[in-house]
Protein backbone atom coordinates (compact mmCIF):
# COMPACT_ATOMS: atom_id res chain seq x y z
CA UNK A 1 0.00 0.00 0.00
CA UNK A 2 2.92 2.26 0.52
CA UNK A 3 4.48 1.66 -2.66
CA UNK A 4 1.33 2.51 -4.21
CA UNK A 5 0.36 5.58 -2.27
CA UNK A 6 4.09 7.32 -3.46
CA UNK A 7 3.78 6.20 -7.10
CA UNK A 8 0.31 7.88 -7.20
CA UNK A 9 0.63 10.99 -5.48
CA UNK A 10 3.31 11.80 -8.05
CA UNK A 11 1.81 9.90 -11.47
CA UNK A 12 -1.10 12.56 -12.10
CA UNK A 13 1.72 15.23 -12.19
CA UNK A 14 4.55 13.54 -14.27
CA UNK A 15 2.06 12.09 -16.66
CA UNK A 16 -0.31 14.94 -17.36
CA UNK A 17 -0.45 13.46 -21.32
CA UNK A 18 -2.94 11.04 -20.41
CA UNK A 19 -5.40 13.04 -18.28
CA UNK A 20 -8.19 14.80 -20.11
CA UNK A 21 -7.88 17.60 -17.84
CA UNK A 22 -4.41 18.42 -17.10
CA UNK A 23 -5.80 22.27 -15.05
CA UNK A 24 -5.35 25.27 -15.75
CA UNK A 25 -3.90 27.51 -18.67
CA UNK A 26 -0.93 28.97 -17.30
CA UNK A 27 -0.72 32.68 -17.69
CA UNK A 28 2.96 33.22 -19.43
CA UNK A 29 3.09 35.92 -21.30
CA UNK A 30 6.89 34.91 -22.51
CA UNK A 31 5.42 32.10 -23.47
CA UNK A 32 2.55 33.72 -24.74
CA UNK A 33 4.42 36.09 -26.83
CA UNK A 34 6.14 33.55 -28.80
CA UNK A 35 3.20 31.29 -29.66
CA UNK A 36 1.28 34.39 -31.01
CA UNK A 37 4.59 35.36 -33.23
CA UNK A 38 4.90 32.07 -34.33
CA UNK A 39 1.33 31.89 -35.23
CA UNK A 40 1.86 34.82 -36.99
CA UNK A 41 5.07 34.27 -38.65
CA UNK A 42 3.23 31.02 -40.67
CA UNK A 43 0.06 32.77 -41.35
CA UNK A 44 2.38 35.16 -43.59
CA UNK A 45 4.37 32.19 -44.62
CA UNK A 46 4.19 31.21 -48.16
CA UNK A 47 6.58 28.36 -48.12
CA UNK A 48 4.44 25.39 -46.68
CA UNK A 49 7.23 23.37 -45.00
CA UNK A 50 7.96 26.56 -43.40
CA UNK A 51 4.71 27.59 -42.65
CA UNK A 52 4.17 23.54 -41.50
CA UNK A 53 7.65 23.92 -39.03
CA UNK A 54 6.25 27.37 -37.80
CA UNK A 55 2.88 25.86 -37.10
CA UNK A 56 4.71 22.59 -35.25
CA UNK A 57 6.79 25.26 -32.88
CA UNK A 58 3.73 26.84 -31.69
CA UNK A 59 1.81 23.77 -31.43
CA UNK A 60 4.18 22.02 -28.69
CA UNK A 61 4.68 25.47 -27.17
CA UNK A 62 0.76 24.86 -26.28
CA UNK A 63 0.92 21.64 -25.28
CA UNK A 64 3.36 22.47 -22.88
CA UNK A 65 1.30 25.14 -21.51
CA UNK A 66 -1.58 22.76 -20.97
CA UNK A 67 -4.11 24.42 -23.74
CA UNK A 68 -4.25 21.11 -26.11
CA UNK A 69 -7.55 22.82 -27.55
CA UNK A 70 -5.32 24.83 -29.04
CA UNK A 71 -2.41 22.77 -29.59
CA UNK A 72 -4.70 20.64 -31.75
CA UNK A 73 -5.90 23.26 -34.01
CA UNK A 74 -2.63 25.05 -34.77
CA UNK A 75 -0.85 21.62 -35.24
CA UNK A 76 -3.95 20.65 -37.69
CA UNK A 77 -2.98 24.02 -39.99
CA UNK A 78 0.57 22.72 -39.71
CA UNK A 79 -0.45 19.41 -41.17
CA UNK A 80 -2.47 20.58 -43.65
CA UNK A 81 0.03 22.16 -45.15
CA UNK A 82 2.94 19.59 -44.65
CA UNK A 83 1.17 16.39 -43.99
CA UNK A 84 4.49 14.70 -42.72
CA UNK A 85 5.60 17.79 -40.37
CA UNK A 86 6.95 16.31 -37.35
CA UNK A 87 5.98 18.61 -34.59
CA UNK A 88 2.41 19.31 -35.66
CA UNK A 89 2.15 15.08 -35.90
CA UNK A 90 3.92 14.65 -32.48
CA UNK A 91 1.57 17.55 -31.23
CA UNK A 92 -1.74 15.65 -32.28
CA UNK A 93 -0.58 12.85 -30.60
CA UNK A 94 -0.17 14.33 -27.53
CA UNK A 95 -3.21 16.07 -27.66
CA UNK A 96 -4.94 12.40 -28.11
CA UNK A 97 -3.39 11.07 -25.46
CA UNK A 98 -4.45 14.09 -23.36
CA UNK A 99 -7.91 13.11 -24.26
CA UNK A 100 -7.43 9.35 -23.80
CA UNK A 101 -7.45 8.64 -27.51
CA UNK A 102 -4.80 6.02 -26.94
CA UNK A 103 -5.69 3.83 -30.26
CA UNK A 104 -5.38 7.09 -31.94
CA UNK A 105 -2.29 8.18 -30.59
CA UNK A 106 -0.72 4.86 -31.29
CA UNK A 107 -1.73 5.15 -34.78
CA UNK A 108 -0.77 8.86 -34.73
CA UNK A 109 2.94 8.36 -33.23
CA UNK A 110 3.95 4.73 -35.31
CA UNK A 111 3.11 7.86 -38.48
CA UNK A 112 5.64 10.05 -36.87
CA UNK A 113 8.16 7.74 -36.01
CA UNK A 114 8.13 5.73 -39.27
CA UNK A 115 8.75 9.25 -40.93
CA UNK A 116 10.79 10.16 -38.37
CA UNK A 117 12.22 8.16 -35.84
CA UNK A 118 15.12 10.53 -34.63
CA UNK A 119 12.54 12.72 -33.40
CA UNK A 120 12.92 12.62 -29.35
CA UNK A 121 9.72 14.22 -28.11
CA UNK A 122 7.87 11.48 -30.03
CA UNK A 123 9.68 8.65 -28.54
CA UNK A 124 9.01 11.06 -25.18
CA UNK A 125 5.49 10.80 -25.74
CA UNK A 126 5.07 7.21 -26.73
CA UNK A 127 6.65 6.65 -23.70
CA UNK A 128 4.20 8.51 -21.62
CA UNK A 129 1.23 6.45 -24.06
CA UNK A 130 3.19 2.87 -23.21
CA UNK A 131 3.17 3.72 -19.38
CA UNK A 132 -0.52 4.82 -19.58
CA UNK A 133 -0.57 1.00 -20.65
CA UNK A 134 1.05 -0.49 -17.95
CA UNK A 135 4.05 -1.40 -20.44
CA UNK A 136 6.61 0.01 -17.68
CA UNK A 137 9.60 -1.55 -20.41
CA UNK A 138 8.54 -0.22 -23.23
CA UNK A 139 8.23 3.13 -21.38
CA UNK A 140 11.56 3.07 -20.63
CA UNK A 141 12.72 2.28 -23.75
CA UNK A 142 10.97 5.13 -25.07
CA UNK A 143 12.00 7.68 -22.47
CA UNK A 144 15.43 6.49 -22.86
CA UNK A 145 15.49 6.62 -27.08
CA UNK A 146 14.30 10.23 -26.39
CA UNK A 147 16.89 11.24 -24.24
CA UNK A 148 19.91 9.60 -27.41
CA UNK A 149 17.91 11.75 -29.59
CA UNK A 150 18.45 14.77 -27.56
CA UNK A 151 15.57 15.52 -26.19
CA UNK A 152 16.31 17.71 -23.20
CA UNK A 153 13.41 17.74 -21.02
CA UNK A 154 12.64 17.39 -17.16
CA UNK A 155 9.82 15.60 -17.63
CA UNK A 156 12.07 12.72 -19.09
CA UNK A 157 14.09 12.30 -15.79
CA UNK A 158 11.04 12.54 -14.11
CA UNK A 159 8.59 10.03 -15.81
CA UNK A 160 11.60 7.64 -16.00
CA UNK A 161 11.61 7.73 -12.22
CA UNK A 162 8.13 7.31 -11.59
CA UNK A 163 7.83 4.28 -14.38
CA UNK A 164 10.54 2.89 -12.54
CA UNK A 165 8.63 3.20 -9.10
CA UNK A 166 6.01 1.79 -10.45
CA UNK A 167 7.61 -1.50 -12.25
CA UNK A 168 9.50 -1.74 -8.24
CA UNK A 169 12.88 -0.44 -9.24
CA UNK A 170 13.77 1.61 -6.74
CA UNK A 171 17.09 1.72 -7.30
CA UNK A 172 16.75 3.11 -11.06
CA UNK A 173 13.90 5.59 -9.72
CA UNK A 174 16.58 7.32 -7.62
CA UNK A 175 19.16 7.58 -10.09
CA UNK A 176 16.22 8.85 -12.18
CA UNK A 177 15.83 11.55 -9.63
CA UNK A 178 19.01 12.21 -8.74
CA UNK A 179 19.82 13.52 -12.17
CA UNK A 180 16.48 15.60 -12.28
CA UNK A 181 18.08 17.33 -8.75
CA UNK A 182 21.35 17.81 -10.55
CA UNK A 183 20.25 18.94 -13.74
CA UNK A 184 17.00 20.87 -12.79
CA UNK A 185 17.95 21.91 -9.32
CA UNK A 186 14.55 24.46 -8.62
CA UNK A 187 12.20 21.78 -9.58
CA UNK A 188 10.11 20.81 -6.92
CA UNK A 189 9.01 17.44 -8.49
CA UNK A 190 12.64 16.09 -8.46
CA UNK A 191 13.43 16.36 -4.80
CA UNK A 192 9.41 15.02 -4.44
CA UNK A 193 10.37 11.70 -6.74
CA UNK A 194 13.78 11.57 -5.09
CA UNK A 195 12.51 11.76 -1.46
CA UNK A 196 9.88 9.06 -2.79
CA UNK A 197 12.62 6.83 -3.97
CA UNK A 198 14.88 6.96 -0.88
CA UNK A 199 11.91 6.08 1.33
CA UNK A 200 10.83 3.11 -0.48
CA UNK A 201 14.76 2.09 -0.23
CA UNK A 202 14.74 2.97 3.43
CA UNK A 203 17.41 5.92 3.25
CA UNK A 204 15.70 7.87 5.94
CA UNK A 205 18.69 10.38 6.03
CA UNK A 206 18.81 11.06 2.34
CA UNK A 207 14.84 11.39 2.18
CA UNK A 208 14.51 13.64 4.64
CA UNK A 209 16.63 15.72 2.61
CA UNK A 210 14.94 15.85 -0.26
CA UNK A 211 11.55 16.16 1.25
CA UNK A 212 12.55 19.07 3.20
CA UNK A 213 13.72 20.81 -0.13
CA UNK A 214 11.06 19.71 -1.49
CA UNK A 215 8.79 21.72 1.00
CA UNK A 216 11.19 24.56 0.83
CA UNK A 217 10.07 25.09 -3.30
CA UNK A 218 6.99 23.97 -3.00
CA UNK A 219 5.55 24.82 0.68
CA UNK A 220 2.03 25.40 -0.58
CA UNK A 221 1.57 22.37 -2.85
CA UNK A 222 -1.15 19.58 -2.62
CA UNK A 223 1.11 17.24 -1.96
CA UNK A 224 2.86 19.04 1.04
CA UNK A 225 0.59 18.16 3.47
CA UNK A 226 1.07 14.43 2.98
CA UNK A 227 5.18 14.71 2.88
CA UNK A 228 4.83 16.19 6.08
CA UNK A 229 3.52 13.53 7.66
CA UNK A 230 6.17 11.75 5.97
CA UNK A 231 8.65 13.85 7.67
CA UNK A 232 7.09 13.05 11.24
CA UNK A 233 7.20 9.39 10.29
CA UNK A 234 11.02 9.25 8.98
Amino acid sequence: MKYFLASTLIAATLFACKEKNAGPVRLDIPINQKINALIKEANAATDDNKKAALFGEASELLTDKGDYHQAMQIARLGERANPTQKQCLTSIAEVQLAEGKIAEAAITLKDVLQRHGEHGRAHFVQGNMLASKGDYAGALKSYATAEKAKFKDSRVLLNTGNVNLRAKKNADAAKAYARAVAEYPDLPEAYLGAGIASRQANLKPAAKKYFEKYLTLAPNASQADRVKLWLKAL
